[in-house]
């Protein structure tokens, strides 16, 4: 019978993403696998999984209520039933892994049920909800951030792996300084901008920041004075603004490894896979937390500051006349900002290896 694993896993990029490095990293160690994803209809995953060469598997989204309300009545239906649509899956499945999202508890429970090996990728500092009921049931738990371990059960013994990313990224940041400028020439390039000036790249995570949108577009005046390029991805679901000649308005960045080595500067959300890729190529940014959740987007960017890679900044307290007023600064740090050399970047080795050796024991 063949070999399948299935992973789960989905929402946003900082779901998708570590899975995809991980079933990359696994799919050239053992081609003969089946390895299968599982998602819901509404996330990322439905575009980045098949194009990078995946199946996904839908099943039914199911939102953990976040306070009291009639859906806290209905939700544990919700849950049996997704675990049912769940079954299928991880009946053939000889490992699953989750990696946190919408998709994960059902397939954590029917896996459970079906007494499937399970482990985890936790990719933030502080543990969702749905990876913390994945814990109760996994055989090894990796994790991105030592402080995810700090935690009472079986989050004390959790592997500090660092985050899977893509390949593309830590090759591009180990190559030599002139193959890194012909990166950037040929994506500045495509983006019809000068090869002169610096160039500050924005994102706010897969679904965009209209916070962040709103902050950069009071603030071109002030970049086009100081003869500052902004390539802006401002989300698929906001308007797209006009561009200009020192302005790149995009929905989304496909190919962020060309769009870190084009930048001089980064200002994004904290998301954990954000951060981990930050510290892979080596760009100072301005990080401005999502205020929601568990607090987990501060938490991530503690790590970053730390190293001096990164200033983190309130959302309620970022907006056009704090980097007006604090761009100088900012500047002056980020070109004196000396990257971390030994820093290493195989978390999708380590945790690739520890499956074979669950699988093939």
């Amino acid at each position: 019978m063949k070999t399948t694993v299935v992973f789960a896993g989905g929402g946003t990029a900082g779901h998708v993403e570590p899975a995809l490095a991980v079933a990359d990293w696994l799919r050239k160690a053992r081609p003969d696998w089946q390895l299968s994803f599982v998602g819901t209809k509404s996330g990322l995953e439905n575009q980045l999984v098949p194009s990078a060469g995946f199946e996904l598997i839908n099943i039914p989204k199911v939102l953990m209520p976040r306070q009291f309300t009639p859906s806290v009545l209905i939700w544990p239906f919700k849950l049996i039933y997704a675990t049912w649509k769940s079954f299928n899956i991880c009946r053939s499945a000889s490992l699953v892994i989750g990696f946190g999202g919408y998709a994960c508890p059902p397939i954590y429970l029917a896996a459970a049920i079906l007494r499937k090996p399970i482990f985890i990728h936790e990719a933030n500092a502080i543990p969702g909800w749905a990876n913390r009921l994945g814990a109760l049931f996994a055989k090894e738990i990796f994790i991105a951030f030592s402080r995810a371990g700090n935690k009472i059960g079986r989050w004390r013994n959790a592997k500090l792996t660092g985050m899977p990313i893509r390949s593309e990224i830590i090759e591009n940041s180990e190559k030599p300084l002139e193959i890194k400028s012909n990166i950037r020439i040929s994506q500045l390039e495509k983006w019809r901008l000068s090869f002169d000036k610096p160039t500050i790249l924005v994102f706010g995570g897969s679904q965009g920041s209209r916070h962040l949108n709103e902050a950069i577009l009071q603030s071109l005046s002030f970049f086009t004075e100081k003869g500052i390029q902004v390539v802006h991805s401002v989300g698929r679901s906001n308007p797209l603004p006009t561009s200009t000649e020192n302005y790149l308005p995009l929905a989304y960045i496909n190919d962020m490894p060309a769009a870190y080595q084009a930048c001089d500067l980064v200002i994004a959300r904290s998301g954990a896979l954000t951060c981990a890729e930050l510290a892979a190529v080596g760009k100072f940014a301005i990080l401005i937390p999502l205020p929601i959740g568990n607090g987990e987007q501060s938490a991530n960017a503690l790590d970053l500051q730390d190293l001096g890679a990164a200033q983190v900044i309130d959302d309620n307290k970022f907006n056009a006349d704090w980097l007006i007023s604090n761009w100088d600064e900012i500047w002056r740090t980020s070109r004196e900002y000396k990257p971390v050399s030994n820093i290493k970047f195989n978390a999708s080795q380590i945790i690739g290896t520890a499956i074979i050796s669950e699988v093939e024991k």
